[in-house]
């Protein structure tokens, strides 16, 4: 009997322990950084509506079981951090390192899950100061917020980080070397659900990943070109960009492509792959740019498919800067061009004078009957999308089941039913696929720490007329999870398992005593 007191006792005793090694720890504006930086694995911090005015470093360890998790109280009413009127390193924080300027938010820790912030005024003498920068970094989600106005919106390097359900606008310079919205510069990437557009310089999205999976955005209007992959710190950089919506600048700072390759930093033995399928791509400045631009010159080996996507405003494909060498493979298939347009090798590309979008001077992109896009899609093709960006730039940050795959482009014109955000249960949609292989580039394992501090790359020419320095990243594990991934149940809803726990082991202790 003594025995089993005993047990009952230690089981109800070391369960209590574990219970409150975990903490909710509450934040309002009156509180300063000290209070958050404290959270450890498996704390909540809950941040109350208000503004507040002081930097973070996050460096703790969180682990899959116990995340540390900073959100909104409210995500309806976001805390707002506003660092505006002063150089980042200017306003209180802890870290004194040499960059403690380069982001309002910097994390070096792990198992981070961040949403519902909105964080704006990040700036510093060098024009390089992040909303949230991540060094050395992994396992870092961030959900919900919305990041404007700074000098770049999000950087790092961790390995691996998802951002979704995010706005990120307005960030970026034109500054030698430019600033942008996403500027990654190592380790493994995935962008979802987001609505990046209209940078201040810069590109959209600059990455220097060994994986990126940018899939199910809506991408606008970034003042140089939308995006790029140049070089980072691992040989074998792959890029797969699924399910998006990409609409230019009227007048680019660079018209000569809305996609880059290029090794900027001359390193040997890199080699780089393209992925592009059911994306939809409109091009608005008339100057007849190359979707896809390859300094093949620059690399060891380069491969682009284009497959199922929409491109619609300029009639050239891929450009090939050495087309004679040998080292670059263009595949793909399926996909909508202007009728003239220049495709080869591409096969079963399908040509009209309009790719019959629904109302495409109101951004409605979504397909009219009658378009030649629906029902042409190559459904072979490996990775096809099971959801899609929901719904415009006036109603962003959602996505939907998509019905099936068989029209080319981001939207299909079958697919019906509501939008999920951010807190949403989305339930269970169809399988994605893996997103197949990436070509030549292969899988280069995991991304380095670029260090505290670290140089994230020199200033360089994209292409023709390109700029560009900055950030690769890659795709975090699970890109196809079916879902948000959000929590729909607040952390402290384990109460009931707690309290079933303890009653069982008080109940046996009772029992058995008698």
């Amino acid at each position: 009997m003594r025995r089993t007191v005993f047990t009952a006792v230690s089981f109800l005793g070391v369960f209590v322990a574990a219970r409150a090694s975990a903490a909710t720890i509450n934040i309002s504006p009156g509180d300063d950084y000290a209070k958050i930086e404290a959270a450890q694995a498996g704390d909540e911090v809950v941040v109350a509506p208000g503004t507040y005015q002081f930097r973070l470093h996050l460096t703790h360890a969180g682990t899959a079981a116990k995340p540390i998790v900073i959100r909104a109280a409210d995500p309806a009413s976001p805390p707002l951090w506003d660092l505006s009127g002063k150089t980042v390193d200017a306003w209180p924080g802890s870290s004194t390192a040499g960059d403690n300027d380069r982001g309002c938010w910097q994390i070096t820790g792990s198992y981070y899950e961040i949403s519902g912030v909105e964080i704006t005024g990040c700036n510093n003498a060098g024009n390089n100061a992040a909303a949230i920068r991540t060094v050395g970094a992994d396992h870092i989600t961030i959900r919900d917020a919305f990041l404007h106005n700074n000098d770049d919106g999000y950087t790092g390097d961790a390995d691996p980080v998802t951002l979704e359900f995010c706005d990120i606008a307005g960030n970026g310079h034109t500054t030698n070397p430019p600033q942008h919205n996403v500027y990654v510069y190592g380790g493994a990437f995935t962008l979802r659900y987001s609505y990046v557009h209209d940078t201040m310089g810069g590109q959209n999205l600059h990455i220097r990943a060994h994986d990126a999976t940018i899939e199910y955005n809506w991408i606008a209007r970034a003042e140089n070109y939308e995006a790029d992959l140049m070089t980072g710190d691992q040989p074998n950089q792959n890029m797969l960009l699924r399910g998006n919506v990409f609409v230019g600048n009227a007048t680019p700072e660079n018209s000569g492509q809305v996609i880059a390759l290029y090794n900027d930093q001359g390193t040997g033995g890199v080699s780089m792959s393209l992925r592009a399928i059911w994306n939809t791509f409109v091009i608005r400045s008339g100057k007849n740019p190359a979707l896809v631009q390859v300094r093949n010159d620059t690399l060891a080996s380069a491969s682009v498919e284009l497959s199922n996507n929409i491109v619609a405003g300029t009639n050239k494909s891929v450009a090939l800067a050495n087309a004679g060498s040998g080292n670059a493979t263009v595949t793909g298939s399926s996909n909508w061009f202007a009728t003239g347009a220049s495709v080869a090798p591409l096969s079963g590309s399908v040509f009209g004078a309009d790719p019959g979008f629904a109302d495409a001077p109101s951004l409605d992109f979504t397909l009219a009957a009658g378009s030649g896009a629906i029902g042409a899609a190559d459904t072979s093709v490996s990775g096809a999308p099971d959801r899609e960006y929901y719904k415009n730039e006036t109603n962003p940050l959602e996505f939907r089941w998509r019905a099936t795959h068989a029209d080319i482009g981001a939207f299909e014109s079958t697919t019906t039913g509501p939008g999920f955000g951010p807190y949403d249960n989305p339930g269970a949609g169809g399988s994605a696929g893996t997103g197949g292989s990436a070509g030549t580039g292969g899988s280069a394992g995991t991304g380095g720490s670029a260090g505290t501090g670290g140089n994230a790359g020199t200033s360089s020419s994209a292409g023709t007329g390109g700029t560009g320095t900055g950030g690769g990243a890659g795709t975090s594990g699970s890109n196809d999870s079916g879902g948000c991934g959000c929590r729909t149940t607040p952390r402290g809803g384990a109460g009931g398992a707690w309290a079933f726990a303890i009653g069982l082991a008080l109940g046996l202790l009772l029992r058995r005593s008698r």
